[in-house]
């Protein structure tokens, strides 16, 4: 794959296991509406993007488990479930251009990283360097001048505002959190 497509790909899913006999995946969706899978006509699968292979979808379901929403899917070339378990617990790609566009207010969260986080009284604090996705909430790491990164919890609570569009979080701290 050259490098414009692989850039273009997006973790939407992990495989987690196989799902019956002939050859369907049970995928963890990482996008908080997991109908956003539904209609992808092709999805890239492997350790990251650059090492992907492209594989059809040949076909998509939703299922409630224990984990909250699953995605049963089956994929050209995957038959039995000795195939599934070849592919092992790898992460799913689509091309950015191929998912249904965002709704007023949704973004990627990769495109928060490198935003400028402020204090709610206008203080800088860093930027943000990356995105943990915890099960109930997901943490921002913020990179911080001369201090060690600072760990902010994405909830209410701490975020006042998030303006993807001009790059800048909102936060308003507590005390300990940004020692």
């Amino acid at each position: 794959m050259d490098s414009s497509s692989w850039e273009n790909l997006l973790m939407v899913g992990q495989i987690v296991r196989a799902h019956g006999l002939k050859g369907e995946c049970k995928v963890v969706p990482e996008s908080d509406d997991p109908k956003r899978l539904l209609n992808l006509k092709r999805l890239w699968i492997g350790i990251t993007p650059q090492t992907a292979r492209p594989y059809e979808v040949e076909s998509v379901r939703l299922q409630t488990s224990k984990r909250g929403i699953i995605a049963l899917m089956r994929f050209s070339g995957i038959n039995t479930v000795n195939d599934v378990q070849t592919l092992g617990k790898l992460p799913v790609f689509a091309q950015l251009e191929d998912l249904p566009p965002l709704q007023p207010g949704e973004f990627f969260l990769h495109d928060l990283v490198g935003a400028t986080v402020v204090m709610d009284d206008g203080a800088p604090v860093g930027k943000l360097k990356d995105i943990l996705e915890v099960p109930n909430y997901d943490i921002y790491v913020v990179e911080r001048s001369g201090k060690k990164d600072a760990l902010i919890p994405a909830v209410p609570e701490f975020v006042v505002t998030t303006d993807v569009n001009i790059g800048r979080i909102v936060i308003r701290p507590v005390d300990g959190l940004l020692d």
